[in-house]
């Protein structure tokens, strides 16, 4: 019998502005359905020992502090072939002074939730083969890249974001790779989903949003992602 891979989900912040729940359940489907992969569940970074020597890394966080221990061992996990598929807010590290390097960006801002389009920048790579240009109703992340990273997804956009914060028109990376040593985060922008209270501002209630998750590319992609990390991509 093949020895089966192991993965590490790991889903949740302090904040709780996201629905964490959601992303964990359909993730841990979504790695269950993969085939041949035992998965184990945190809620933060903590278990870097564990993270290190697992063959999988899925996350779906968002401000979650990591100690720079367990950077380390984000970053030895990865330099020793890991592969790590970081999803939405997993780049939205605050101030931490590692994760942008290792993830390749950093979180900047968004405009409010919006109906956008997603083009292919590589229709010939694998991960997007088949995959036709598509829209899509989200959070547009803003990010700051860091270091390498080969764009998959993108779309362009300029405008005001949270705060009021206006941001110049340009491209903007909605799925990229990025090499660490001998091996690579795949980051994923797309995928906002919240209840009513899963809110950064506490009191304040708003839609019920599940953003791309029930959309058939969208399930594509996270199944895609899944097996890019299992190196069956």
């Amino acid at each position: 019998m093949t020895q089966p891979l192991l993965a590490n989900l790991v889903t949740g912040s302090p904040a709780r502005n996201h629905d964490f729940d959601f992303a964990r359940w359909r993730l841990a489907q979504a790695l269950y359905d993969a085939g041949d992969i035992r998965t184990d569940a945190w809620n933060n970074y903590d278990a870097g020992e564990a993270i290190a020597g697992g063959d999988i890394l899925v996350s779906y966080t968002s401000q979650v502090p990591v100690s720079d221990g367990n950077c380390e061992a984000l970053r030895t996990f990865l330099e020793r072939g890991g592969r790590w598929f970081a999803i939405h807010a997993s780049n939205s590290v605050l101030d931490n002074a590692h994760l942008p390097a290792i993830l390749g960006s950093k979180f900047i801002t968004h405009p409010a939730y919006s109906h956008f389009p997603v083009a292919i920048s590589a229709p010939n790579d694998p991960l997007l083969r088949g995959i036709d240009p598509f829209e899509i109703d989200d959070e547009l992340y803003v990010i700051d890249v860091r270091g390498n990273i080969e764009v998959l997804l993108e779309t362009r956009w300029g405008g005001e974001a949270l705060g009021g914060r206006q941001v110049e028109e340009g491209v903007r990376p909605l799925m990229y790779r990025h090499r660490v040593g001998e091996g690579e985060v795949l980051y994923l922008a797309l995928g906002h989903a919240n209840r009513p209270f899963d809110t950064p501002r506490p009191g304040v209630l708003q839609p019920d949003r599940r953003g791309p998750w029930e959309m058939p590319v969208y399930k594509e992609l996270v199944r895609r992602g899944i097996a890019w990390a299992a190196r069956r991509v």
